[in-house]
């Protein structure tokens, strides 16, 4: 069983899921979450970056 690699979220992430200046970036990270959605990574996020969004 292989492992799942371990992806680490910070806000330049999250917020580029609303990047509508930067439509490629934007569509890059709406793939990216939805794999994360369907569980292809394990995912990290620090008690920070939830308290910057």
């Amino acid at each position: 069983m292989s492992k799942k690699v371990k992806i680490y979220l910070d806000t330049s992430v999250i917020s580029c899921l609303q990047a509508f200046e930067t439509p490629e970036r934007m569509a890059d990270t709406l793939r990216l979450w939805r794999d994360l959605e369907a569980g292809i990574y394990d995912v990290v996020i620090s008690d920070i970056t939830i308290d910057e969004n």
